[in-house]
């Protein structure tokens, strides 16, 4: 029974074999024509494309125009065209063509310039083409067209040229060292600084208002003396003018001594700390003392002097040091203490400058 299924299996495979063969040989069949198809319909486009083309060329040759190929074209070069350019700084090239012509919209189109303007001179023939360049190295200004009058068109050659970066003058300089960040000024420095120097001013003039000046002492030789204190001062001025301080020129000690010896005769005769105030001060309490009977002018003016050639390294004249001097006489002859008769017989009498 076996070999009886497998040849009836065989047989029936046998028949099967040239139906599927007949199927694919079918199938390519249907595959080679549609090709043939294809091919044959792209061939009828691309002569019906040159017959359309031949047919275009032929009407507009009826019609008394010119094809592409019947246009003339003729090659023109730059009269003038710079060597070197700087990147976007603006420059002119000049062109001559042998008829009036227009520069077609197409040659505005640049990869390395932009055209800004065409312009033809008086002539039309010369024409002056105005660029810009952007871009660094050497580039080409491409080919530019023209169309004449009669329609000739005018090709002009491609240049190559370099453009340089603009020089700003400004010189490069060394790299530094990475430093910290920078901070912006503190005015508040200023402030603190100001405000510690005041304090120190300060401190300086209520410690000379209020330091102790050694009047005992001074009370102490002038008694010994047994003058009043008016003739001790005149007698201390006189061998100050006799000295040699003025006539050496150390004018700033001869009036520091000349201060001196009338603050002296100032703090004994009314009983104030005459050396510890400025000469204003000075000034303001002898205007407000009752016994003081000199002339505040004279004092102010005295001390104005005195105060020029200490601190302001003036040169007095002699004119002024005598002005100063009898200034000097007249405050102390003016506000002397009372005395007796006999105290007055026997004053020396006083010294003419």
């Amino acid at each position: 029974m076996t070999k009886i299924f497998k040849t009836a299996a065989i047989i029936l495979l046998m028949g099967a074999v040239p139906l599927l063969a007949q199927d694919i040989g079918g199938e390519a069949v249907k595959g080679a024509e549609m090709e043939n198809e294809v091919a044959s319909v792209s061939e009828t486009a691309d002569r019906d494309g040159a017959i359309e083309g031949e047919i275009d060329e032929k009407v507009l040759a009826e019609a008394g125009g010119e094809t592409s190929e019947d246009i003339p074209e003729e090659e023109v070069e730059f009269t003038s065209f710079p060597k070197e350019l700087s990147l976007a700084g603006d420059f002119s090239a000049y062109i001559r063509l042998p008829q009036r012509a227009v520069l077609d919209k197409d040659s505005y189109s640049q990869k390395d310039f932009e055209i800004l303007s065409a312009t033809p001179d008086e002539s039309g023939l010369n024409i002056e083409i105005k660029a810009v360049p952007f871009s660094l190295g050497v580039s080409t200004f491409t080919a530019l067209t023209f169309t004449g009058e009669d329609g000739t068109r005018y090709v002009s050659k491609a240049v190559n040229t370099e453009v340089k970066a603009v020089d700003t003058g400004i010189k490069e300089k060394k790299m530094l060292d990475i430093r910290s960040p920078y901070r912006p000024f503190n005015y508040w420095n200023i402030f603190w600084l100001l405000a510690i120097a005041a304090i120190i001013i300060g401190g300086y003039m209520a410690y000379r208002r209020r330091r102790p000046y050694d009047r005992a002492a001074l009370l102490k030789a002038f008694e010994e003396d047994k003058r009043p204190l008016d003739i001790i001062a005149l007698d201390r001025l006189d061998h100050l003018l006799a000295g040699n301080l003025w006539n050496d020129g150390e004018y700033k000690i001869f009036y520091v001594n000349m201060i001196d010896i009338l603050r002296d005769y100032l703090t004994l005769r009314f009983n104030i700390q005459a050396h510890n105030y400025t000469s204003r001060d000075l000034l303001r309490i002898l205007k407000n003392t009752p016994e003081f009977k000199g002339d505040v002018r004279q004092l102010d003016d005295l001390q104005r002097s005195a105060d020029y050639v200490k601190f302001a390294k003036m040169e007095p004249t002699q004119a002024q040091r005598d002005s100063d001097v009898s200034n000097m006489r007249s405050i102390i002859i003016d506000t002397r203490p009372p005395r007796l008769d006999s105290e007055v017989k026997d004053e020396p009498k006083e010294v003419e400058l």
